[in-house]
């Protein structure tokens, strides 16, 4: 399917536009794969994805990895990933098709909301943290958008970005794996369908690396648009698909 050069750019640029912009890659990658390719196979493809990128966050924000908040979320979103790797494997593809269209509107509406609405949000209670973990498990492994959720609790906490940064990726990475071995061994994906992917790592690095940098550069204003622009398009060609399958 990585026939083109521009995917991988695309692919790369994404590793840099997802250290710079607060929002989940899943609701901007896993969308942009959908529109290429079968939308179970855009899953499978962005869990790994997801899982390459991690690796370079950990590392790159080691330092900033809150131990507390990785022991209260990780088991239980572990024990959920595992759900949702298994939950899609059944569903007919236009449905969801259509299910990651719903939550790509529904993080472009969010997205929007927040550039408008300057309230702080009020600190999650404890249920609410078991919740976080729950939910954002179960989107990550079904291939969905589900670290905003947790990096909105995590900024409730008053972490800075390279703490939830290094907390979530440590978090979100060990969905990906468990999503990713699943989907491995029910054939929901192939190794030959992950091999492309590694072609692009270097690259990730490299962006991951330079949003490092800019991360504290960039005003969040022009990021904020960058992101609302990217998802537009995703949205509008998601729907093209839907139509033309219909």
């Amino acid at each position: 399917m990585f026939d083109n050069f521009w995917i991988y750019f695309v692919l790369a640029i994404s590793s840099f536009i997802n250290i710079i912009v607060p929002i989940s890659g899943s609701s901007t990658v896993t969308p942009f794969l959908a529109i290429l390719t079968d939308p179970h196979l855009a899953i499978g493809l962005a869990s790994f994805y997801f899982l390459l990128s991690g690796i370079i966050r950990i590392s790159m924000f080691r330092k900033g990895i809150r131990w507390e908040y990785v022991k209260s979320l990780l088991p239980i979103s572990l024990i959920f990933a595992a759900g949702g790797a298994f939950a899609l494997v059944e569903i007919n593809p236009l449905i969801l098709l259509i299910i990651i269209l719903v939550f790509t509107l529904f993080f472009f509406y969010k997205k929007i909301r927040q550039i408008f609405n300057k309230k702080e949000e009020k600190p999650m209670n404890k249920f609410s943290v078991h919740l976080v973990g729950v939910l954002s498990g179960f989107l990550q492994g079904s291939g969905l958008a589900g670290s905003d959720l947790r990096n909105g609790y995590l900024y409730s906490k008053k972490l800075s970005i390279a703490e939830v940064h290094g907390t979530s990726s440590l978090i979100g990475t060990s969905n990906f794996l468990i999503a990713t071995i699943i989907r491995l061994g029910t054939n929901q994906i192939t190794i030959p369908n992950l091999i492309p992917l590694l072609y692009i790592f270097p690259f990730m690095i490299i962006g991951i690396w330079l949003g490092k940098i800019m991360l504290y550069k960039i005003d969040k204003k022009h990021t904020d648009w960058i992101i609302i622009f990217t998802m537009g398009l995703i949205i509008f060609f998601l729907a093209l698909k839907i139509v033309r399958i219909l």
